[in-house]
């Protein structure tokens, strides 16, 4: 025999040939591993911030959401939409709009539809607000069986929402630019009572404050400080208002200046 006829004659021009069959076999490889990632079933994740924590989360649609202090958020993504559910605390969402994949956020007993918006989700046990910053929102109880109201939002509106129902109010641009100041790592305070500002600075530490006085409680300041800013916090109450301030432990007390720790002060003395 001259030799196997489905054998080329030149060993050189096998090469292309086992060259083409190898990319082939490589695409179809490539190919399988992507639609097993893509059809393998919803791709859940837990995010999670501690006390004073800070993390943006990045999706591949362009989305993006940021988490602040002692935040809990289970994110899934499937071919046919997108959720997330708030468990606690507080997150800014800016997402990219798509109506064959609706973005849902669910939270105490509610659902928050995106229709093509930036927004601000805040959950204390069963006390939910959102805010709208731009674009479009809808607001729905998560039980299609309730009887709840519905709510559709306009920039600067921002929902009350609890078991009873759904309550709407409006914020000022100014207003709504302070309250989203944690993501500059900030507290701004307009004619905040210092029950108010003490409550919104225990949530981003371990040292806490305490107002040991319903008149001292009652008290407004305004002013702009770091999250962080516990203790100056309390000198500028002590400074502005002639609190007495004391550290019992983890706590930093704010009290009335009782008339000894005044007399004390009047004669040099200083008080701790």
């Amino acid at each position: 025999l001259d030799g196997d006829p489905a054998m080329p004659s030149q060993p050189g021009k096998m090469r292309p040939v086992f060259l083409r069959m190898a990319a082939v076999l490589a695409v179809a490889v490539l190919a399988g591993a992507s639609a097993l990632l893509l059809f393998s079933g919803p791709r859940e994740r837990t995010y999670a911030t501690p006390v004073g924590g800070h993390e943006v989360v990045s999706f591949a649609d362009g989305s993006k959401i940021e988490l602040n202090t002692t935040t809990v958020l289970r994110a899934r993504m499937t071919d046919s939409g997108r959720m997330a559910e708030l468990v606690k605390g507080e997150a800014f969402f800016q997402i990219q709009h798509d109506a064959s994949r609706p973005f849902v956020v669910t939270a105490a007993g509610y659902r928050v539809t995106d229709l093509g918006t930036k927004f601000l989700v805040r959950r204390d046990g069963d006390r939910l607000e959102v805010t709208l910053v731009e674009g479009s929102a809808r607001v729905d109880p998560a039980n299609p069986d309730a009887h709840g109201k519905s709510a559709v939002l306009t920039p600067g509106d921002r929902v009350f929402a609890t078991a009873q129902g759904l309550k709407i109010t409006k914020k000022t641009a100014p207003a709504l630019a302070n309250e989203m100041a944690w993501r500059r790592g900030l507290l701004i305070f307009n004619h905040a009572t210092l029950e108010e500002a003490a409550a919104e600075f225990n949530r981003y530490n371990s040292q806490k404050l305490v107002i040991a006085n319903p008149s001292v409680a009652r008290r407004t300041i305004g002013g702009t400080f770091p999250t962080s800013g516990v203790e100056e916090f309390a000198e500028v109450a002590k400074g502005v208002f002639g609190l007495h301030v004391k550290n019992q432990g983890n706590d930093i007390v704010i009290s009335p200046l009782a008339r000894s720790h005044i007399e004390q002060e009047q004669q040099g003395g200083i008080c701790k």
